[in-house]
């Protein structure tokens, strides 16, 4: 690695080379520019924090940078860089929930200063006190730019650059520990990959404490030297449009977001006069950190073309903090990849291509192909080895720029960051996520640790949220989790959803939660035991906005979510199916249990073996809640179709002795048996009148009166 090519000795060239080009400028919520920096004015105020830290002995050690969005935290960041330390960006604590991440990052990182502006430096002041060690707080808008050059450290690729601190999705913040060489590598890679050049112009409301809006917004520009307009995320938060009109309004080139950016900008251009907007100029819109939806693609697509837009500018993209930020996208010059796939098999962890007009297709977005000098493997974790090309697995990566681990945290580094095939090549970074990849294109189907498993069958809780969250226009967009609960040995599928604002009081959340159940039914055969609604804003996430469903999960368990309505199925809605696993193959047993529990389920009393289902009153919902208690009372995943399938008695009770493997011939046998008196005066009505119908059956087919 180039020195040239780290980060701080690019800038203090472009300092030297351009000293007045202007690289950043700030918006407010009209989007004027209310603040910009030279690289002259970069590097002057990057040497004056540079020169404090050096001033206090702090080189090589973790500075956390506490700001509101704008441009001290940019000079504060380099300035880190310029004095040798390691960066750690963090928030700046508004909320509960910043509280807390603050706080942890605080005592994870073991910092000695944290680096604020004069406007929160005593609320800095509060959390550093409540910290068990001294805590030095510095307001670096108070410090004068040196004019006349200053202290610089001398960056080297093996030295940290520094910790980015994982949103927490799934389990507590961890600091990923970047190296100058990392960054480099990765800078480079995402120039490739996006197409970046020295004509692109950036747009970006991303917050500056996310690896994506660090690398963007921060680092990138400078680096390569070209200018970026950024915003406040509470800039597109209130209006979404916004976005698109700043990059309109400076002629965007390079702007992304994850997939419910791409959602809220449909939902708003609706209501927004976009008829002034020129998006010809944006030539790569990446989309990544979470689950691209091809619907949400179709969607922009269609309501931005007549703006101008070229739908292959859209560039779904994956990557993660642990490899500094990307791993595979595209640079919007043709189309996205997409592939239809059949749902069932995704399930039990295989890949079967389908065509869109059969039932049980899924259409995937791919994430597009790694970057030059990027390995990616498609790794079975059970066993170590590479999957087959039809066979889902964890997505193992190998490159110059995967970070060197989690700070102070060997146990966790050693998972995380030493995975070996059986045959002993690696280490490569394991990254928690499933996938494949088809013709060189990677897809992201989930995270392992979400999976939820039910019956030894796989389902993606991103599906069923999506499907939540458009099954009721009361419910707020990318405001939901589906988790699965073990009760006593058994999954309970549970659906947690925020209610939007200001309609709290005027919907009938019955109504609601109706219409989850339905769409849940209806689009993944899937029963729900628990319907949870939330109150606005009451769902956990990140600090990166990201679902935490494990938290979910753990305070719906200890009843630390304010919950606004609830709905959980009751014994009379899901009456247990009760069965002896010996019984099954007994002459009619199994039938009579059947008619039985269905007489119970459907109150319907005129029920034979041959009745046909369909006539009782059975929708998709209560077709669904059917088959779903069968799989619970047998201990096997029968389709959700099984009701339709078998649509009898009779052929419901064939499948469910297939499923345990006994000989599905008992039927014939029970038409052929010859019934003694005592055995015939101890058959219903209804099985007698089914004894007589087949064997009537029996004497014309045998073609005998």
């Amino acid at each position: 690695m180039h020195r040239d090519d780290l980060l701080p000795m690019r800038a203090i060239r472009h300092a030297e080379e351009r000293p007045d080009e202007r690289v950043l400028s700030f918006l407010n919520d009209r989007l004027e520019v209310v603040d910009t920096l030279t690289y002259r004015q970069l590097d002057h105020r990057a040497r004056s924090v540079a020169a404090r830290l050096l001033e206090r002995g702090l080189e090589g050690e973790p500075i956390v940078l506490s700001f509101l969005p704008g441009l001290d935290f940019v000079t504060a960041f380099y300035g880190c860089m310029y004095a040798g330390a390691i960066a750690v960006p963090a928030t700046v604590p508004r909320s509960r929930r910043g509280d807390q991440r603050l706080a942890a990052i605080l005592s994870d990182s073991g910092t000695r200063c944290v680096l604020t502006s004069a406007e929160h430096s005593a609320d800095l002041d509060r959390h550093a006190g409540s910290s068990s060690l001294p805590i030095d707080v510095i307001a670096t808008d108070l410090l004068a730019p040196l004019t006349k050059g200053g202290p610089v450290a001398v960056a080297a690729a093996e030295k940290l650059a520094f910790l980015q601190y994982t949103s927490g999705s799934t389990r507590s913040p961890r600091g990923v520990m970047v190296r100058h060489g990392d960054l480099a590598a990765n800078l480079h890679s995402t120039r490739e990959i996006w197409g970046f050049d020295r004509e692109s112009v950036g747009v970006s409301w991303l917050p500056f404490f996310h690896d994506m809006g660090l690398m963007a917004g921060v680092m990138l520009p400078i680096w390569l030297g070209y200018p970026t307009y950024l915003m406040a995320p509470t800039t597109f938060v209130r209006n979404p449009d916004s976005w698109l009109r700043a990059i309109s309004r400076y002629r965007g080139t390079h702007a992304g977001a994850p997939n419910f950016a791409y959602e809220a900008c449909v939902d708003s251009a609706r209501t927004e006069d976009g008829g002034a907007l020129d998006l010809s100029t944006w030539r790569v819109a990446w989309n990544g950190a979470e689950p691209v939806r091809a619907e949400t693609l179709d969607r922009f697509r269609a309501q931005l073309a007549p703006n101008g837009f070229r739908p292959e500018s859209i560039a779904p993209a994956y990557g993660l903090a642990e490899t500094t930020l990307l791993v595979s996208g595209g640079d919007g010059s043709k189309p996205a990849v997409e592939l239809t796939v059949d749902e069932s098999e995704l399930h039990i962890g295989r890949v079967r291509l389908h065509t869109d007009d059969n039932p049980g297709a899924k259409r995937l977005a791919g994430s597009g192909r790694p970057g030059r000098g990027i390995e990616v493997r498609i790794v079975r974790p059970d066993v170590r080895r590479i999957a087959e090309p039809h066979e889902i697995g964890e997505i193992w990566v190998r490159s110059d720029s995967v970070a060197q681990g989690y700070w102070n945290k060997p146990q966790q580094t050693a998972e995380t960051f030493g995975g070996y095939l059986a045959t002993g090549e690696g280490p490569y970074l394991r990254t928690g996520d499933l996938g494949f990849q088809h013709e060189g294109e990677l897809f992201v189907i989930g995270r392992i640790k979400d999976v939820i498993v039910i019956r030894g069958v796989n389902y993606y809780p991103h599906d069923i949220e999506y499907t939540v969250e458009r099954s009721h226009q009361a419910l707020q967009p990318d405001a939901g989790a589906v988790v699965g609960i073990d009760v006593a040995g058994r999954i309970d599928l549970v659906a947690v959803h925020e209610i939007r604002r200001h309609v709290t009081e005027s919907i009938a959340l019955d109504e609601v939660v109706d219409a989850i159940r339905r769409a849940v039914a209806s689009e993944h055969q899937l029963a729900l035991q628990r319907v949870v609604l939330l109150r606005p804003g009451a769902l956990p996430k990140t600090s990166s906005g990201k679902v935490q469903r494990a938290k979910c999960r753990n305070e719906l368990g200890e009843a630390g979510l304010p919950i606004l309505h609830e709905w959980q199925m009751s014994g009379a809605e899901t009456a247990p199916f009760d069965f002896n696993i010996e019984s099954l193959s007994q002459r009619g047993v199994l039938e009579r249990q059947l008619v039985n529990w269905l007489q119970r389920e459907v109150s319907a009393t005129d029920l034979t073996w041959r009745t046909p289902l369909t006539e009782l009153g059975v929708d998709s919902l209560k077709g669904v809640e059917l088959v779903n208690a069968l799989s619970v009372a047998f201990d096997h995943t029968f389709p959700a179709t099984s009701m339709i399938d078998h649509p009898t008695v009779a052929s419901l009770a064939d499948l469910i002795r297939g499923s345990k493997g006994i000989d599905n011939g008992m039927q014939a046998a029970w038409s052929s048996e010859i019934y003694t008196a005592e055995q015939i005066h101890e058959l219903n009505e209804g099985e007698l009148t089914e004894l007589l119908r087949q064997r009537v059956g029996d004497v014309l087919d045998g073609g005998r009166l």
